[in-house]
């Protein structure tokens, strides 16, 4: 099957697979099995790493090119670690989540083959209320399909400057990673 796409049990699944132009499919993001996490870098010594209890998204596209449209709900942020840093985190001048509870991404076209192998994603980042270019590294998959059957694994690093994050600079490095596991939820069988 190696060279028989792996995606074509997806294509499939959405009947997909034809010799005529597809129409684009879309798969909901599964919300229990996804998450979206941060790690701040404090200058002291220990790892600051928040996640997101709340998300939603979509899959949606065709081989020719897909596209990944995600919402995080700022306001259930849970920080591991200290509460000094989750209330940093949460305030205004963090991720002001009060303000701006809407965290979204949304991806330019993403390539098949990315899909399938890994590789660069691009795409906007709208955090406090600021949209900006982001870029993104998507894992190679570990499964034939990915996003149902194993996770897509999205990385990356964002500028606190970028969005507006300027205080703190003594206590927190600029580039705070990103990383987020998504699960698809299966299309319904006809």
């Amino acid at each position: 099957m190696h060279s028989a796409l792996p995606w074509l049990g997806l294509l499939m699944a959405f009947g997909l697979a034809r010799a005529e132009p597809a129409p684009a499919a879309a798969l909901a993001l599964d919300s229990h099995r996804s998450d979206a996490e941060f790690e701040v870098h404090p200058r002291l010594p220990f790892r600051g790493i928040a996640r997101f209890n709340r998300m939603k998204g979509q899959l949606s596209g065709d081989p020719a090119g897909w596209q990944v449209a995600l919402q995080v709900d700022g306001r259930s942020l849970h920080f591991e670690g200290p509460g000094w840093m989750d209330q940093l985190t949460r305030s205004s001048s963090f991720l002001d989540v009060d303000r701006y509870p809407a965290i979204a991404l949304r991806t330019r076209t993403i390539p098949d083959q990315v899909l399938r192998h890994g590789g660069a994603v691009q795409g906007e980042l709208t955090l406090r209320g600021r949209t900006r270019p982001a870029s993104f590294v998507l894992l190679p998959p570990t499964c034939a399909r990915p996003g149902l059957d194993c996770d897509l694994l999205v990385q990356g690093t964002v500028s606190r400057r970028d969005f507006g994050m300027t205080a703190y600079r003594l206590a927190l490095r600029d580039g705070v990673d990103v990383r987020v596991r998504l699960r698809w939820q299966e299309a319904p069988k006809p």
